[in-house]
């Protein structure tokens, strides 16, 4: 067949018409697909109709660059301000057994006074947080049916009366700290008031957490925040005007089970150590912590770390008079 058959014949005809039909379905697709495309702000406010009940509502985003976004073992994302409602959203994040989990809270207003929450929203989950499907909307409804002002929630403390059996308690305080930090920033916001950071305080619980400063010396007593395992621990640690660790004693010692004696020796007692020095343990993943009561370990040098890491804080606070 010659190249002039070839393009008289049949099979030549058939090709032909099934590329222009390609050509055509790929204009309609792309034309389509422009149509189709969900883009970000379509996104944002299908999510911000989620936590609205579908209303329409103009959320204006708040400039947080000068404020600090470390509050109750939570660290405040992003603010808006809901026009329509004159209250705020916050998106907060906290992390659970194996991740960030972050939420959205609607705090309502009245003025600059919090008179209660909304709807409690999960935003998003990191690969490896714990069992969060097991926390069912009854839970989340219970932030906006419970709360009074200056309640702190504990739903997922063994420890706590508030405790909710979940199989996911890590999950749960992290939700829990999201909510609570939420509410005492935007307390702090409206009013114009000043949140004091503290580093490595998301495993502390700062509501219980206490010291004294005698000149240049702190006494801390420090307790950690709320989980499934280990328990809560209570530390007593003294840091002098060397920044080092003078005393350090494990009052209640939170490793549940066999794990007490899985701790590293190193861990349980830290005196004479720097800030420095604990970071070391700390960044080092694989190393001291990792002895089979890894958690327990962590929560003894972040205890450390906090007492030493905010020694500048706290004295120069006590200078001030504050």
């Amino acid at each position: 067949m010659t190249v002039k058959q070839f393009f008289k014949s049949t099979a030549f005809k058939c090709i032909a018409v099934l590329l222009c039909v390609l050509l055509v379905s790929g204009i309609l697709l792309s034309i389509a697909w422009g149509f189709l495309e969900v883009t970000d702000e379509e996104r944002f406010n299908r999510k911000i109709g989620a936590v609205y009940g579908g209303e329409t509502v103009t959320a204006t985003e708040q400039d947080l660059s000068d404020k600090n976004t470390n509050v109750s073992g939570a660290t405040i994302q992003k603010l808006w301000y809901i026009e329509e409602k004159e209250d705020y959203l916050v998106q907060a994040a906290s992390r659970g057994y194996g991740g960030d989990i972050t939420c959205w809270i609607a705090v309502e207003m009245q003025g600059s006074t919090v008179t209660g929450i909304g709807k409690v929203l999960r935003y998003a989950v990191a690969d490896a947080a714990e069992l969060v499907g097991n926390i069912g909307s009854d839970v989340y409804d219970l932030f906006g049916e419970e709360y009074t002002d200056g309640k702190i929630f504990t739903y997922g403390d063994k420890t706590s009366d508030e405790y909710i059996g979940t199989g996911a308690s890590y999950s749960l305080t992290a939700i829990c700290n999201c909510v609570n930090g939420a509410v005492e920033f935007v307390k702090a916001y409206a009013s114009g008031a000043e949140i004091v950071s503290y580093e490595y305080s998301e495993l502390i619980d700062l509501k219980q957490t206490e010291w004294t400063v005698n000149g240049e010396e702190i006494e801390y007593k420090i307790i950690t925040s709320a989980s499934s395992d280990p328990d809560r621990f209570t530390f007593t640690i003294k840091v002098d005007g060397t920044k080092k660790i003078t005393a350090y004693n494990i009052d209640v010692n939170g490793s549940t089970g066999s794990y007490a004696s899985q701790m590293a020796q190193a861990a349980k007692d830290l005196t004479g150590k720097t800030l420095a020095d604990v970071q070391g343990y700390l960044n080092n993943a694989g190393g001291v912590l990792n002895t089979g009561a890894t958690k327990s370990n962590e929560r003894c040098y972040n205890a450390a770390a906090f007492a030493l890491a905010n020694y500048d804080t706290i004295i120069n606070a006590a200078k001030e008079g504050n």
